[in-house]
């Protein structure tokens, strides 16, 4: 028997993400703590967990649309580093967020897919 996460845990985790991204990418540069992953990978992971979160929390919502809004908010993220003492825009950190949207989008498509598919289907 699988254990369920409340509904308001999956929401409130995945608001929690999605503004963690906001202050990591807003925090001035001499503040910022790395994890010694390559800042890439970083964005990619940040992005993937806040994506299959986004999906987890909002099961009814197009994956594209959740994956047009984080990629959107990633890219304002980024412009916004302009205005941060110490933080540069790259257009290659907003793709590399943008990887990770599209990572979360996979595992969310995979995923729903098989629950969906393994729930319609008739035993035999």
């Amino acid at each position: 028997m699988a254990m369920k996460i409340p509904y308001s845990a999956t929401k409130l985790t995945a608001w929690v993400c999605f503004l963690g991204l906001a202050v990591a990418s807003w925090m001035p540069g001499d503040e910022m703590i790395r994890t010694g992953l390559d800042p890439r990978l970083e964005h990619m992971l940040g992005y993937t967990i806040t994506g299959v979160l986004g999906l987890l929390a909002y099961p009814r919502r197009a994956v594209w649309s959740v994956a047009v809004l984080l990629s959107a908010y990633a890219g304002v993220l980024e412009l916004g580093q302009r205005f941060i003492p110490g933080r540069h825009a790259q257009l290659l950190d907003w793709l590399a967020s943008s990887g990770g949207v599209a990572c979360a989008c996979v595992t969310g498509i995979v995923f729903f897919r098989r629950r969906t598919s393994g729930a319609t289907k008739p035993e035999a």
